[in-house]
């Protein structure tokens, strides 16, 4: 009896096509600001009310699929971002942009709103369509 591993680890490895879609949002979107937060300068820093709100609406945008679609997701996906957004302060400096401990603090806060925005979310969006 011959055990066919690959058959047997992509059987094991489906997504449904939330978590598919989940997973390639938050893609989308990591790729979005690592271009926008060390790329060339595509929006001004003081627009949408300055740098550290778009620190916080970017990184928050990353988790906030997660939340509202696959919230288990959460424990391991906000300690990557929150370590990402250090990485990408540190990697700033070598591009000729600021690295600061401010616009990490703004990243760590807008994941912890994005996460309870996204709770919320999920329990008002699951809430209507169970009383459908």
């Amino acid at each position: 009896m011959a055990l066919d591993i690959g058959r047997l680890a992509w059987s094991e490895c489906r997504m449904t096509r939330t978590s598919l879609f989940t997973a390639a949002l938050t893609l989308l979107l990591i790729l979005t600001v690592t271009y926008l937060t060390v790329g060339p300068r595509v929006v001004p820093g003081d627009a949408l009310s300055g740098d550290k709100v778009q620190h916080a609406l970017g990184f928050g945008a990353i988790v906030f699929p997660a939340a509202v679609l696959r919230p288990r997701w959460l424990w391991s996906l906000v300690p990557a971002v929150a370590i990402f957004g250090g990485i990408i302060e540190i990697v700033q400096m070598s591009v000729g942009r600021d690295g600061e401990l401010a616009d990490w603090l703004a990243d760590l806060v807008g994941l912890a709103l994005a996460t309870g925005f996204g709770a919320a979310v999920r329990v008002a969006f699951f809430r209507t369509v169970s009383r459908a």
